[in-house]
């Protein structure tokens, strides 16, 4: 049994070897897995990574709204808590669910929304044997995902001459976005939207989600938003993570571009960027799927020929997330593992560009990680234990 409430300490001076090697094999210094010698959850100061008392397991669907701090489809226990924390060293504020151990159980699709990132901290094993989704799908952000303007968001489409409009670039994170489709053929050459950056650091140092793809261009119809941005996930754990479902924060595919009956349509937007999951815990395995990859851009119209369709929202594998097919171009795939995501489809004058593909996130992870799943992109494992 788990004791109420137990804390996290970085190893003190007076810590003994033997309490040390105790920890590192997922018990605490006690022998009671009360975590007394393990490193403080990253992200979160001194008493706000306190975990929860109670265990607790998650069956069937359940959704998590970081804004409001509801949980839709399970009942939080007694001795466990969810709320509001800083973040260490500056960023977004956190949401953060303190519990004594989790499971999800196999078939449980877990679904986290909302404007702050997501931090799971146990005492105990945190077992995923079903899905956790901090995602972006579509228009809809994963836990805090950022909004367009942001640094690395992918921009905008251009207007060009005879109702020509090029397409919106794919967000960047842990990998630059793709560009949007240009326009050829006018008197002037159009350019498609600029990709996203690439930014942030590899040990996820500020915990924050990934960005949007750029939105579809046109004067006539309402714009189309572009894919949004995988969300922020920590989740840490005093003894163990054991991952044989799915964990995900894939960016969202952008929509396909508008026919809204007008002259001037519109292009297609960009594909999101995938987010950030850090994994903490002495002991980390995975044989499930971990990905943050980036969302396909959508695909573009033209008048009279009705709405393009939008890209794939990042993909649960290692797999590229397909642009979204449309009148006149496709839209670029997203990225995936070490694989770039690719440009917007172009076309020509009069016509319109479609929206690039998103690229990959960041997944960062203590340094007992083994994987013998799916993991994309390429983690990395320098995190404390």
């Amino acid at each position: 049994m788990l004791g109420a409430g137990c804390s996290f300490s970085a190893h003190g001076a007076g810590a003994t070897a033997d309490a040390a090697t105790d920890t590192q094999q997922g018990g605490g210094s006690d022998g009671s897995g009360s975590g007394s010698d393990v490193v403080p959850p990253l992200h979160l100061g001194p008493g706000d990574g306190d975990a929860g008392s109670a265990p607790w397991t998650w069956t069937g669907t359940v959704n998590i709204n970081t804004s409001t701090l509801m949980i839709i489809g399970a009942t939080l226990p007694s001795g466990d808590s969810f709320d509001t924390r800083p973040q260490l060293g500056g960023g977004p504020e956190l949401a953060v669910l303190h519990v004594g151990g989790l499971t999800i159980a196999p078939g449980a699709v877990v679904t986290v929304t909302g404007s702050r990132p997501f931090v799971i901290v146990a005492c105990d094993d945190v077992t995923i044997d079903g899905t956790l989704d901090a995602g972006g799908h579509r228009a809809v952000a994963g836990p805090g995902g950022q909004g367009s303007g942001s640094t690395g968001a992918g921009v905008i489409g251009g207007d060009g001459e005879n109702a020509s409009n090029s397409g919106g670039g794919g967000g960047g994170y842990g990998a630059m976005g793709a560009s949007g489709g240009a326009i050829t053929g006018c008197s002037a050459a159009l350019p498609g939207g600029a990709g996203g950056g690439m930014w942030g650091d590899a040990t996820i140092t500020e915990l924050i989600g990934g960005t949007p793809g750029g939105t579809s261009s046109g004067t006539q119809c309402a714009l189309d938003p572009g894919g949004a941005a995988g969300g922020a996930l920590q989740i840490t754990s005093a003894t163990r993570i054991t991952i044989a479902g799915r964990v995900l924060a894939g960016g969202g595919g952008g929509t396909g571009g508008s026919d809204c009956g007008q002259s001037d349509v519109n292009s297609g937007p960009g594909g999101g960027s995938g987010g950030a999951i850090v994994l903490q815990a002495p002991t980390i395995t995975n044989t499930g799927v971990i990905a943050a990859n980036g969302g396909g851009g959508g695909g573009s119209s033209s008048t009279g020929n009705g709405n393009a369709m939008p890209g794939q929202d990042g993909q649960p594998s290692a797999t590229q997330a397909t642009g979204g097919t449309g009148p006149t171009a496709t839209g670029g795939k997203g990225g995936a593992g070490g694989t770039a995501p690719t440009a917007g489809g172009s076309s020509g004058c009069g016509t319109n560009g479609a929206g690039g593909g998103g690229g990959v996130g960041r997944i960062a992870a203590s340094a007992g990680y083994t994987d013998t799943g799916t993991t994309t992109p390429t983690p990395n494992t320098t995190l404390p234990l």
